[in-house]
């Protein structure tokens, strides 16, 4: 049956095989119940097939029979993170880590199921226990220090932050994500204004028509009191997508009050209100008419 299933594996545009395949599965896993591998197997063929829930209950059912089997726990944790199930993935990465301490993977599945689930101090705990086990893969120690700029970030860590996004800017100088949110958060603070400039810059060189990195070069524009030219940017951003962002209609309203365009600057705070991500002193600026930082 195993032979034949791994055939089938291999053909997955086949309705009639696929359909066999399953019918096999499932008397595979009623044969053996108590055996890991045949969870696993069905596992695997619902994953290839892109039902990542039923695929994630088979491996579970799988850990059920045998705990002991890292690469069971892997795609378990793959799975957790395809299906945005942010808890789970922390609960059973803390599972698995008491099994295997020594596996990189699984202290950055940890910390990104602690930072997506707001323990930012947790997630830092676990990403700086894991990422010195990180020996000959370079993709991996990026994703841990992006993650870590990202974990200090929230703790209002700066330096660390800033410490954390430039060992990863080491590893991949032209990661668009990275160089867009370093630059924003130097901008918010309004510290090293021409090296958030120059990041932005090269962010939308290498992604172009993105309008949240259109906004991020907007604004470090707008801290650096270049009103005429961040306008310039942010009819971009609200161009590319950006007039569904509360952020991006509430900056484009603070360029334009600069610009003395305050009956402008009012009407884009307002339909700002109405979408997510304003400030919370929207409603001061358009009662007052004036820009507050």
């Amino acid at each position: 049956k195993m032979k034949i299933l791994m055939d089938y594996y291999d053909r997955p545009g086949d309705a009639q095989l696929t359909k066999e395949a399953y019918e096999l599965l499932d008397i595979l896993v009623i044969a053996h119940p108590s055996e890991a591998k045949s969870w696993s197997i069905y596992g695997d063929f619902l994953g290839r097939d892109l039902n990542y829930e039923g695929s994630r209950e088979k491996f579970r059912k799988a850990l059920e029979q045998d705990k002991n089997v890292y690469l069971i726990w892997n795609q378990v944790l793959i799975l957790d993170a395809q299906l945005n199930d942010y808890k789970s993935l922390y609960a059973e990465s803390k599972t698995a880590l008491d099994l295997f301490p020594t596996q990189a993977i699984l202290y950055y599945y940890h910390g990104l199921g602690a930072f997506q689930t707001e323990k930012y101090s947790e997630a830092i705990d676990a990403l700086n226990a894991g990422k010195d086990l990180v020996l000959d893969n370079r993709e991996l120690r990026f994703e841990f220090f992006q993650l870590l700029g990202d974990s200090y970030h929230k703790t209002g860590d700066h330096v660390n932050s800033d410490k954390s996004y430039e060992e990863a800017l080491k590893i991949d100088p032209n990661n668009v994500y990275v160089l867009n949110n370093y630059a924003y958060y130097l901008s918010v603070r309004k510290v090293n204004l021409d090296k958030a400039a120059a990041m932005s810059k090269t962010s939308n060189e290498l992604q172009p028509d993105q309008s949240t990195f259109e906004d991020t070069y907007a604004w470090i524009l707008f801290q650096q009191n270049k009103y005429a030219d961040a306008e310039i940017w942010m009819r971009k951003a609200l161009a590319h997508g950006g007039n569904n962002s509360g952020t991006i209609l509430e900056h484009y309203g603070d360029i334009l009050y600069h610009l003395n365009r305050t009956d402008e600057a009012v009407n884009y705070w307002k339909q700002a209100k109405e979408k997510t991500g304003t400030s919370d002193i929207i409603d001061r600026k358009i009662r007052d008419k004036k820009y507050y930082e």
